[in-house]
């Protein structure tokens, strides 16, 4: 949880101890008693720090649920829309590539049709969880919408493996564990080669998940067929 309530709030509580002090000395005529020092810092202390730390510590946590998905408690369309315009920024500045996977879950509307709808809220927090095992320390899952994530990796980590093949190894495990096959189609789009905005990556990452989708769904029938 990010803390910047928290450190402008005491740094807005300091500033404002001061500027009462050098109030009090320009209306008072003399330099500032250091008694009266003695009593405002004892007041900054004990009185205004807790409650600005207090008060810091509430807006941060309230900033924070702010920008995250109410169902699964990973980042949210409004987090990563803020994001990242700094995060292609340091990406320019390194001159690392950035990746942006669009995600989406195959056939998750029968899910909710066999199931209902409280178990595919279940499924979506299951998918969350298996999202994040894949996302390494500065990377970021987030629910784009529906039955759409993002995994967005703000430098390459170098394993080789491809995203979507991180992603089908994830989602199987998590397969086996609850009994029901799970699966998504993935697109995968890179800064600076596919664009430097969050829109153009997003195009092409949208088209690349699209053709997942169909290949996927080409080889479905090519199996059905053959087993026919």
């Amino acid at each position: 949880m990010s803390s910047k309530g928290q450190i402008a709030a005491i740094g807005y509580s300091a500033v404002g101890s001061s500027s009462l002090l050098g109030l009090y000395a320009l209306l008072d005529g003399h330099a500032v008693n250091p008694a009266v020092v003695m009593l405002a810092a004892v007041f900054f202390l004990l009185v205004l720090l807790p409650l600005a730390w207090l008060a810091g510590k509430a807006y941060d946590r309230m900033r924070t649920i702010a920008m995250q998905d109410d169902l699964t408690r990973i980042w949210n369309r409004k987090y990563v829309s803020g994001m990242m315009p700094k995060l292609l920024r340091q990406a320019a500045k390194r001159g690392k590539p950035l990746s942006v996977s669009l995600i989406d879950i195959n056939d998750f509307k029968l899910i909710n049709d066999s199931y209902g709808h409280q178990a595919g809220d279940q499924a979506l927090q299951l998918i969350a969880g298996a999202l994040r095992g894949c996302a390494g320390k500065g990377e970021i899952v987030a629910r784009w919408g529906g039955d759409e994530f993002l995994l967005i990796r703000p430098f390459d980590r170098g394993t080789g493996q491809p995203i979507a093949e991180e992603i089908g190894d994830a989602l199987d495990k998590l397969s086996k564990r609850i009994g029901t096959r799970v699966s998504a189609s993935v697109g995968t789009a890179v800064f600076p080669g596919d664009g430097d905005t969050l829109q153009a990556l997003l195009h092409h990452a949208d088209r690349r998940m699209y053709d997942d989708k169909e290949s996927r769904k080409r080889g479905y029938d090519r199996q059905t067929m053959l087993q026919a």
